[in-house]
């Protein structure tokens, strides 16, 4: 699975962005991240909660998720992100910052 993360504004304005494909992943992170997207279940998120609303200092998210069958886009805030999503949401965040660190 291919995906692409990308994460801006908030306090900072941080401009967070990778794309990974998940085989390449350490075999810890790929089950947790499995498991969050289990547990946040995209496709079926309330499509009224994914409205792009904007508020002072919040994260706005774009999500791109591609494997063989199909590709799938979400954006989200802060304010408008499923709860289910939001775990998902920190653990990219997350690894987007251990990126740049790197670099």
């Amino acid at each position: 699975m291919h995906i692409k993360f990308s994460c801006i504004g908030g306090f900072a304005n941080l401009d967070l962005n990778f794309e990974i494909d998940t085989d390449e992943l350490p075999k810890e992170k790929y089950e947790e991240l499995q498991n969050l997207m289990k547990q946040a279940d995209l496709p079926n998120a309330a499509q009224s909660k994914m409205v792009k609303t904007q508020g002072f200092d919040s994260f706005s998210y774009q999500l791109d998720i591609a494997d063989e069958k199909k590709k799938q886009s979400f954006s989200f805030t802060d304010i408008s992100a499923p709860e289910e999503v939001r775990p998902l949401l920190d653990y990219l965040r997350n690894i987007a910052i251990e990126i740049k660190m790197a670099e």
